[in-house]
């Protein structure tokens, strides 16, 4: 069977690329694609039946908008954070822009006798009886939202400040076709003279908690990743100047190898978290990370913290690390005994007068990664299942990890045989701990400027992390890049949307993605596309070209030099379907074609780098030149996480 499939791939991908079948795509167009509660259900089979998306949306009665004016005004608490405020400033400018209409933000203390839009915990939310508590609220955690319409008023909030944001982000969805695909790409009713007030009653939560931040485009965006209900570092408590890879944060060697040497790897890459088999030693190395998160603690208002190792594949090699890495084969096993054991002292420290007014629901975290992957447990095949050695391995109850399988390939599934090793360690993992946080990748970190293919993957992964409980996830990409090409923006939006919802039908998300990034040329880019995915099948499939997110893909065997040219033709004339915008929206017109021009730059990339000789000295330095100047104005600023975009103009010669 495996063989037939393989055929199959091979035959469509030959007549993509021969240009025999038409792209797939639906007709593209300047219509604008507004959501709606068509894209609720489950659409493919394999869909997660869990979370909590209850929507209920019809017309009301009451007049919004009439005859270009409103009556309504926007109330929020009398006290209140900024991201509330944020919310009802987002409502005040998205309803301008679909109306021309200014709706006034007062505070509850100055509400008139009117209609109204309450955003937030407002007294007059309190007094019309609507409130979040109870079961809707433990369903919403912490960024879900709940919108209530009652007698012609509407009620907008979450359990946190930044859930009541994205309620308002619903609000103007579902009254307003509000939607979201980049920075300028934003969706939304025009020139509205009369509008029906919606009934409205929503709770409606992520699948996956939070989405963390890892795009430029969002990363050097505030207004962007809050549209788009993107988080970024700040639930984490930062140890030194990042939540990530802190152990010698904690732990500086400089201050304290000459003094406990116990305490660091043989080789000095790691913590050694036995401290070499001296207890004592090891109390006081817990004692000192505890007493560094507690401060911590006091001076950030924050729920989350990370005890994890340096960014290398080392692991401590002493006796006792290695005895424990024989006998439960991980070496995951110190790390998970130290966190339990800062965690007792935490919790220590909470019961005491000093930590009484910082006590919180704080959740520590380990990396799952390299040397710590695997989980220390056994495996019943008769059974199917899993269980942790024996007791001591087990974390505590507000202990996880924060599982990172970096040689795992997400140019497919963990359900493939390929990542069998990963799955197997996450349902391990699964036995061991509650508290599940997913680091994956989507990138190829040295080469930003060649497409890397998760599309196909991306759904079927993102459901395996919900059904798993995975409260947050960081699908790791071009965080340092402003822009990114190889249609990362499509990434992002649909890291957007399907950790909201992992059962969206990820195709319409496409279409409508293309819809509206790219407008007039729509379905030329769709065209290059589904060519691009093809291809990667056909890669796969005939050449191997498969692997963990460090594979090498600069080969001209990979890249035919005529499929590149093809692919520039098409944004070549992707461009031409724009030509008619340019006088009838010239801003829409030099948005889209900056999206086009965006996507030219991988294949024109490829071409130039792998196939220069196609073109004399002249036309070669003409051409690099002038793909500098693009990406210099389309503001590409890397060509590699560890390298700037000019490093590349050295290598050229420009």
């Amino acid at each position: 069977m495996k063989n037939i499939r393989k055929i199959l791939v091979c035959i469509l991908a030959a007549l993509f690329l021969f240009g025999v079948v038409a792209g797939c795509s639906k007709e593209g167009g300047e219509t604008p694609v507004t959501p709606g509660s068509e894209n609720l259900a489950p659409a493919t089979p394999g869909a997660w039946e869990g979370g909590t998306h209850e929507i209920y949306v019809e017309e009301g009665s009451a007049d919004f908008i009439s005859n270009g004016r409103s009556d309504y005004v926007i109330v929020i608490p009398d006290e209140c954070g900024d991201l509330v405020e944020t919310a009802a400033s987002e409502i005040s400018v998205l309803i301008y822009e679909a109306s021309g209409i200014t709706l006034d933000v007062v505070t509850d203390a100055a509400l008139p006798n009117t209609n109204y839009i309450s955003v937030g915990n407002t007294q007059a939310a309190a007094s019309a009886g609507v409130s979040i508590s109870g079961d809707i609220a433990a369903r919403l955690d912490d960024n879900g939202v709940y919108v209530q319409t009652k007698d012609d008023n509407v009620y907008i909030m979450g359990t946190t400040d930044t859930g009541t944001l994205y309620a308002a982000y619903t609000w103007l969805e579902y009254q307003l076709g509000f939607e979201v695909y980049g920075a300028d790409e934003v969706v939304i009713a025009t020139d509205v003279r009369d509008m029906k007030l919606n009934e409205m009653n929503i709770i409606d939560a992520p699948d996956i908690q939070y989405m963390q931040s890892t795009y430029g485009f969002t990363d050097y965006n505030t207004t962007l990743r809050q549209r788009m209900r993107i988080t970024d570092n700040t639930i984490w408590l930062t140890i030194g100047n990042s939540p990530w890879h802190n152990s010698f944060k904690y732990v500086d060697p400089d201050i304290y190898r000459s003094l406990h040497p116990e305490w660091y790897s043989e080789d000095g890459t790691q913590l050694c978290y036995t401290a070499h088999g001296d207890s004592a030693s090891l109390t006081e190395m817990a004692e000192l990370v505890a007493e560094r998160i507690e401060s911590e603690i006091i001076a950030q208002d924050r729920s989350y913290v990370t005890i994890t190792m340096e960014d290398t594949s080392t692991w401590c090699t002493c006796a006792d690390c290695t005895a424990l890495n024989q006998q439960y084969g991980t070496d995951a096993v110190s790390v998970i005994r130290f966190c339990n054991q800062v965690s007792a002292l935490i919790d220590e420290w909470f019961a005491t007068p000093e930590g009484t007014p910082y006590e919180r629901d704080l959740k520590i975290v380990f990396f799952a990664y390299h040397a710590t992957e695997p989980a220390p447990v056994t495996y019943d095949e008769a059974t199917d299942t899993y269980a942790p050695i024996d007791d001591t391995v087990l974390c505590a109850d507000n202990v996880g990890i924060l599982y990172a399988p970096i040689l795992a390939t997400y140019q497919k599934d963990f359900y493939d045989e390929y990542n069998a090793p990963y799955y197997t360690a996450l349902r391990g993992w699964e036995t061991i701990t509650d508290n599940i946080y997913m680091w994956t990748y989507s990138t190829g970190f040295h080469y930003y400027l060649v497409p890397t293919n998760t599309y196909n993957s991306m759904q079927a992964n993102y459901r395996l992390w919900a059904e798993v409980g995975a409260e947050w996830l960081l699908d790791q990409s071009q965080y340092n890049s402003i822009q990114s090409t190889g249609f990362c923006a499509l990434k992002l939006y649909l890291n957007a949307k399907l950790h909201w919802n992992v059962n969206y039908d990820m195709e319409e998300l496409i279409d409508k993605f293309f819809t509206n990034y790219f407008g007039p040329a729509a379905t030329t880019m769709r065209r290059y596309f589904d060519e691009l995915r093809s291809h990667f099948l056909f890669m796969e499939e005939t050449m191997d070209y498969v692997g963990y997110q460090g594979i090498e893909p600069l080969e001209q065997r990979y890249w035919p030099a005529t499929l590149l040219e093809r692919w520039i033709s098409y944004c070549d004339q992707a461009e031409e379907d724009l030509a008619a915008l340019a006088e009838e929206d010239p801003t829409a017109y030099a948005m889209y074609l900056e999206n086009v021009q965006l996507e030219s730059l991988s294949p024109r990339y490829l071409l130039l780098d792998l196939w220069g000789n196609r073109f004399s000295e002249s036309e070669l330095t003409a051409l690099r030149n002038q793909f500098r100047n693009d990406c210099n104005a389309l503001e590409v600023n890397r060509y590699a996480e560890k390298q700037a975009i000019t490093e590349l103009w050295s290598s050229w010669g420009i």
